[in-house]
């Protein structure tokens, strides 16, 4: 009898555990698609050349490095960097996602995606086009999507 009550026990246990981490699977389809709206608001901002837009994007407390590696702490400081670019030499800029690259979840409300962009109309360098791998960590609260923290890389011609 002993035998079959820790046969049992140890068979709710493992079902507990099972239900558990099913019960923890992302969807995703549906929260892909929602991080794919995140990066397309994103574009639109960028080309609407809207700072305000543009940070809404990110928590609060998010980080960001561009591509040359400045460091920007806060939505309040990421707006104020877009805002200087745009109102420069961002102002008549183009930017493109190129390819949403993959989405991984950590976590049911972490997740951290590859996407390749690119930009044109950047008036420090005429005429050039440069293409860019952002990494984005995003966190998930009160059902919604943002960036907390990201880096963009600038691509060396042929780089893939």
């Amino acid at each position: 009898m002993k035998y079959k009550s820790k046969r049992l026990l140890l068979l709710i246990f493992f079902s507990s555990i099972l239900f558990k981490a099913s019960a923890q699977q992302v969807d995703t389809l549906t929260e892909n698609a929602a991080v794919r709206q995140l990066i397309k608001n994103y574009e639109q901002a960028w080309n609407r050349h809207d700072p305000q837009g543009l940070a809404a994007n990110y928590r609060i407390d998010a980080t960001w490095v561009n591509w040359f590696g400045a460091y920007y702490i806060g939505r309040q400081d990421i707006e104020d960097h877009y805002r200087t670019t745009h109102n420069t030499y961002f102002k008549l800029s183009h930017y493109y996602t190129r390819s949403v690259e993959d989405i991984q979840y950590l976590a049911t409300n972490i997740a951290v995606a590859h996407v390749r962009t690119g930009l044109t109309d950047d008036t420090r360098y005429p005429g050039e086009t440069f293409e860019f791998r952002r990494m984005i960590v995003l966190t998930k609260k009160d059902g919604r999507w943002l960036i907390q923290a990201g880096q963009n890389a600038k691509l060396e011609k042929g780089i893939k």
